[in-house]
Parts: C-alpha cells; structure tokens; sequence
C-alpha cells in the first residue's frame, strides 16, 4: 500500500550480508522512501584512482555525495558497528545502528574496535542486531537494543534442483566462530556413515579449512553470491554451521526447501525446521536419513513456510519502519 509523507524517509549507509539491500528493495516495493548508499570509500572496496591527487578528488567527491544523501532523508541506517563514523562526520540526523555479529561480538572486545563501536550505541536513536545469539553481546552495551530477524530475499534464489549423486553440502566457513572444530567432528562421522558413496563439498574459506580438506571434504573457492546460491540449490542435504545460528546460508537453503542438519541454540528460534541431534554421530544419521528421500524430507519439515513466517522480508521491512516512526515520535 502506499504510504504517507509522515513516514520518514531514510537513507541505508553500508551493508553486510545484503541485508541493507533487501530492506531497502523491498521497503520500496511497500510503498517507503528508502534507499541505499552501499558504496565504500576509494580504497575501501571501491576503485582506487591513481595519483595522490585523483585519489583525494575521489574521496572527495565520494565523502560530498554521502552527505548529500544524508541531507535528503530524516534517518540514517547504519549497519556495522565499526562504520559510525559515516554518522560522526555527517549532517546531525537521527541514526540507527545496526550490529550484524563479528562487530558487537568480536570487535568491541579489542582495544581498538571499541571506541568506535561505543560512540554508535551511545549516540544511536536505536540499535538493532541481527542474530539472537548476539543478545547476550548487545545488551549490555545498548540496553535497548532490538533483534531484528535477517530477512530472506525470496527474488534472488534459485529454484531448489537436487539431481545427480546425493551431494551434501556444508554452507558455512570453516571458522571457529561458525563452530569450527564441531563442524569438522560433524564432517568426519558423516564421511564415516555415508562411505564415500556421497559427494561432501564445503568452501576452501577459514582458518579450519585445511582440516576440513584432509578429511577428504571437496573445498571450492568462495564465489559471488548468485553462483554461491546456484552451487547450493543443487545441494541434496545442507549441514548447518555448529555456532547454534541460523545464518544467512542456513535461512536461504531452508527457503529453497533444502533439508538442513544442525543445532541450533536453546530458545533462539520457535521451532526451527532443522534436523538437530545431540552429536555429531546423531547428526550424521539424519543427513543419511535425509538422502533416502530429501524431497518427502523436505515436504515435511515445511522449511520455506518458517521463513516466510519468521525472516520474510516483508515482515522484517515492517518491524523496521515501526522501529524508525518511534525514533521520529522521540
């Protein structure tokens, strides 16, 4: 439906996980004037021109078109909590910060990082953070702080088409902070159940990765998102990452209807559609009961209906724009 022009309207500075990218495109498609700024600065990802001189025009110009987007809206949506200063040095706006996970959980812990960090949950009008574990980190910085489920965007997934010899999938890195060393003990009892008789693919990504490629775990090079998500549609069963999540990995396979073998943290989520056990042995077994018939599986356990319930990005666009009416109301 339409909406009025006492909606603010607000502009997106940054981004992780595309999350920024999905509330602002389908913010719009809801009628709300949102729209995104996820460039970073020359040399920050962006291109970097030669010549001190051309370098500074660009940083430049590029600091100049910012602030010109800030002058535009009534709000500000910063996401990470390293990048307040995007906030710091522009128009004197309200601002929402947004912590995704490594910033509020690993960054702020360092000498460095917390200042940053700091000034942002002291100065936000509001703080929203994006995975519930990060509750037990955002509270008692920001004692107001919102969870606000990762939305999904149904557009950019490809259609689930498992095909060929059963291929089991690991989504996530190979990272301490995704469960690491538990992920590996996962992998290993389901290369022992299956007896080479399944393709075990995962990313050649994180500092485990090498373990996971000794135990015999075929490890692709990370690529683009749109490939990332055709490599994983082809997927017969996706094991989840071991830090008790759902990522964004975990969400998006479950809304292509993939089954997905993990465990979660107690309390996180209302019943998650995920095949969870209390060992790694347990684990293994369901993603072998799962290749028996991962299609009947995956008509059951009803995955794509939970996410359209719990992280639809429709549902996450109006929990944000009534988190940015009660910034505006203050």
């Amino acid at each position: 439906m339409a909406k009025t022009n006492e909606e603010p309207s607000v502009v997106h500075f940054f981004d992780c996980a595309d999350v920024g990218k999905t509330l602002v495109a389908y913010g719009k498609r809801a009628g709300y004037r949102w729209w995104h700024r996820p460039a970073l600065s020359p040399g920050l990802g962006g291109v970097v021109p030669k010549g001190p001189l051309q370098r500074t025009a660009a940083v430049t110009s590029w600091r100049i078109r910012r602030t010109i987007e800030a002058l535009r809206a009534d709000l500000m949506h910063v996401h990470f909590g390293t990048r307040g200063g995007v906030a710091n040095s522009r128009p004197v706006i309200p601002f929402v910060m947004h912590w995704h996970g490594t910033d509020i959980r690993t960054t702020y812990q360092t000498p460095e990082g917390r200042p940053g960090i700091q000034w942002g949950a002291d100065h936000a009008a509001a703080v929203v953070y994006s995975t519930p574990d990060l509750r037990q980190h955002a509270e008692p910085v920001r004692p107001d702080a919102i969870y606000l489920p990762n939305p999904v965007d149904w557009m950019e997934l490809p259609a689930w088409k498992p095909s060929g010899p059963p291929r089991v999938l690991f989504a996530s890195r190979w990272e301490d902070a995704k469960g690491g060393a538990e992920q590996l003990k996962i992998a290993a009892a389901i290369k022992d159940v299956t007896n080479g008789q399944v393709i075990l693919e995962g990313l050649d990504w994180g500092n485990r990765a090498d373990e996971a490629r000794s135990l015999g775990i075929n490890l692709i090079p990370t690529m683009a998102k749109p490939a990332y998500l055709r490599w994983l549609s082809g997927a017969h069963c996706v094991v989840g990452q071991s830090a008790g999540i759902l990522a964004m990995s975990e969400l998006q396979a479950l809304a292509m209807g993939i089954p997905v073998v993990m465990n979660v943290g107690d309390d996180y989520y209302k019943n998650p559609p995920v095949l969870s056990g209390g060992s790694p042995e347990d684990l293994a077994a369901h993603v072998l009961h799962t290749l028996e018939d991962p299609l009947a599986l995956s008509a059951q356990v009803k995955g794509r209906e939970w996410v359209e319930q719990y992280h639809g990005p429709d549902v996450a666009v109006e929990a944000m724009a009534a988190i940015y009416r009660r910034v505006m109301e203050k």
